[in-house]
């Protein structure tokens, strides 16, 4: 087996239900090296590096506290700190960071986790990222505006706020989610509505950037600009396999936000949910993976009507991201006559059957550098959806710890997987 695929192996989770690469939006590999991945950059949040490779904590905090006169080891944040690669987690202090001019700094009230916490952790020898030592890792955060740059407008010091922490980007602690106090970009941050928890809006940031990643672009599945009132005009027709993942139901809801006819695909339990966040169709992958494969081609006929032309199809999500999902997602879009394929796996996508072109999220742009997506995305549909419902919350937050003491533990639990929602710790 080729080292890719055998890397693939191990990164993979063993759950179906749970968005497996919600961590890895962003992070694309380039073809002259199974392990040469690179991360996109969303943010112009501070990309300082440590002087060392790796520190101690406190030779990072005195560092840190000598040489940049904005960031000052205060007392208010503590942080849970890997210590090196595949090191330990602990908490100690972290200097109270300094946002940089086109971000924010959220005092986190719940944060999220993502499978690539505990991948990084396990197999970080094997993922290029963080790449300075003690990092401070987590992506999805909501909290209170604690300070705002010098550029930015759309919030104030006090508002309610989910944002995406751009660690992988950035490679400094500053913009981890798994402290009191994170910098995020003001771009890619949005207002969270008093009747929303901060733990249900915690579930949001990561899955929305991975699955608009996917959505949007030209040179991906190219859907019209999601809006967020409820007269987007249907059209054709997207297949999502794993609605009831954290990434598949962002995908939906951003789809039929844009006028996309879904199918997807979850286990019987969670049909009910999976419609409920817009898919018109959905049918279980719990059979054989012919007669799934099979069944979903009839539906997407019989969705078609009359008109049988590729035209009318936008093509595919694969949400999940191993490689079984992808395959069987291509195989659908074979069966239809051919069409593409965006999958959350980055690499490791050859075989693909004729007709049918599977793309990870390989490349280098990013959802921040595509101005019109991301304001978009974030600048409308997210702040206006969550006020007036056209975006839920979703799946739901399992509250499973108080403290970022809990994080540790809980990190290492989550290899087991969850359906139908996601793991958070409130602070």
């Amino acid at each position: 087996m080729p080292f890719a695929s055998r890397l693939l192996t191990a990164l993979s989770p063993t759950i179906r239900p749970l968005c497996p690469t919600s961590s890895t939006f962003n992070i694309f590999i380039r073809r002259t090296s199974p392990l040469a991945l690179t991360s996109t950059i969303t943010t112009t949040a501070p990309t300082r590096r440590l002087k060392t490779q790796t520190s101690s904590i406190a030779e990072f905090n005195s560092q840190e506290n000598k040489t940049n006169k904005r960031d000052k080891m205060t007392g208010q944040n503590q942080a849970l700190w890997l210590t090196e690669q595949e090191g330990d987690f602990v908490v100690r202090e972290a200097p109270y960071w300094t946002p940089g001019p086109d971000d924010i700094l959220v005092r986190n009230k719940a944060v999220a986790i993502n499978p690539m916490d505990w991948k990084i952790k396990l197999f970080g020898k094997h993922i290029p990222f963080p790449r300075t030592f003690p990092a401070i890792i987590g992506a999805d955060v909501a909290g209170e505006v604690a300070e705002v740059g010098e550029n930015v407008t759309k919030f104030k010091k006090g508002d309610r706020v989910i944002g995406k922490a751009n660690y992988v980007a950035t490679d400094h602690p500053s913009t981890g989610a798994f402290q009191h106090y994170t910098v995020c970009p003001a771009s890619g941050s949005a207002i969270l509505p008093d009747s929303i928890s901060f733990a249900a809006g915690s579930v949001l940031p990561l899955a929305i950037s991975t699955a608009a990643m996917g959505l949007y672009p030209p040179h991906r599945l190219g859907l019209p600009l999601p809006s967020p009132s409820s007269d987007a005009k249907k059209g054709k027709i997207l297949l999502v396999w794993g609605g009831s993942s954290s990434c598949g139901s962002a995908a939906i809801q951003l789809a039929a936000a844009s006028g996309a006819r879904v199918i997807a695909t979850a286990s019987a339990k969670n049909f009910a949910f999976v419609k409920s966040v817009g898919a018109e169709e959905v049918v279980d992958y719990n059979d054989d993976e012919e007669k799934v494969v099979q069944r979903l081609v009839e539906r997407i006929r019989a969705m078609q009507g009359s008109s049988k032309d590729n035209e009318d199809i936008y093509g595919a999500i694969d949400a999940i991201g191993e490689d079984k999902t992808w395959r069987a997602t291509a195989q659908v879009l074979h069966g239809l006559g051919g069409g593409k394929v965006v999958s959350f796996l980055p690499w490791g996508h050859e075989g693909a059957p004729e007709g049918v072109e599977v793309q990870g999220l390989n490349d280098t742009s990013s959802l921040g550098k595509l101005t019109d997506i991301n304001e978009a995305v974030w600048g409308r549909f997210v702040p206006e959806g969550l006020k007036n419902g056209a975006l839920k919350a979703v799946p739901a937050p399992i509250v499973v710890g108080k403290s970022l003491d809990a994080l540790p533990e809980e990190i290492m639990k989550s290899q087991a997987g969850v359906s139908a929602g996601k793991l958070v710790i409130e602070l």
